[in-house]
């Protein structure tokens, strides 16, 4: 007789750029390259803040600073994708050679252990546009980790991306909603769970630091991942399932 599945009591959606990896400036260099060849300018890219906002609303931003109309902005916007595509493949296939793709510290030991619960389903919640968001899994070995999410392509929006994901990873009828962890470096990460009634972990291996990071209310904020025993134990803790007391002395691990 088959054994029925495990029923998910806890679904982890991850950001990708400083919470899971990084890649060397990859995403800004072929931003850069379609803005010019679409609108004839990246606007005033080089001190412009990329983390925390989808694809589009970056496109958007650097182009009305650089003059143009919005609705001029979104009529071209179509034509960036195919061409931010092209150059994101190249820029970061010659980060891999290099070795400048990077996977943070932790990150493959702790989707381990997520990974191998029954109860626990991982996605992710990225302001990438899909395609670009799987170039960069890629690029750092993470191509075939991730099947469900929410992405940039899919809204302007953090909070609706958010809310896609959920969508997307609704239980089968008669199943209970699973408890939803959102994992990311930034402000915006923490305002994204907050949108969807989300727990929020932060880690402060991106730009922000764990007394910013601290400052937003999440839930959790780690220095980085390298104790995946804390950072699981923690997952579980916030999401109430049963054996998380068993990992509580690690819960300690996050600030």
């Amino acid at each position: 007789m088959q054994q029925a599945a495990t029923p998910i009591r806890v679904r982890v959606f991850f950001d990708i750029d400083g919470t899971l990896l990084y890649t060397d400036g990859a995403g800004r260099v072929a931003v850069q390259a379609a803005l010019e060849a679409v609108y004839g300018t990246s606007g005033p890219i080089d001190g412009y803040i990329f983390h925390g906002k989808t694809d589009p609303r970056i496109v958007v931003e650097l182009m009305v600073a650089a003059g143009f109309d919005e609705a001029e902005v979104r009529r071209r916007m179509p034509r960036v994708w195919p061409i931010y595509l092209r150059a994101l493949e190249r820029e970061l296939e010659v980060r891999r050679r290099e070795g400048r793709v990077t996977l943070l510290p932790g990150v493959v030991e702790l989707l381990a252990a997520l990974d191998s619960r029954g109860d626990v389903t991982v996605g992710l919640l990225t302001g990438n546009i899909e395609e670009g968001a799987r170039l960069k899994l890629a690029a750092a070995g993470l191509g075939s980790t991730f099947e469900l999410g929410g992405f940039g392509s899919d809204s302007e929006d953090r909070a609706e991306v958010a809310r896609v994901a959920l969508e997307r990873s609704r239980p089968p009828v008669g199943d209970a909603e699973p408890v939803t962890v959102v994992v990311g470096d930034t402000p915006e990460d923490v305002a994204c769970a907050r949108a969807v009634e989300a727990y929020a972990v932060a880690v402060a291996t991106g730009r922000h630091s764990v007394e910013q990071l601290e400052e937003t209310g999440a839930d959790a904020v780690f220095e980085d991942f390298s104790d995946t025993g804390a950072v699981l134990s923690c997952v579980l803790k916030l999401a109430g399932t049963e054996d998380a007391a068993a990992g509580a002395a690690g819960h300690g691990g996050d600030r």
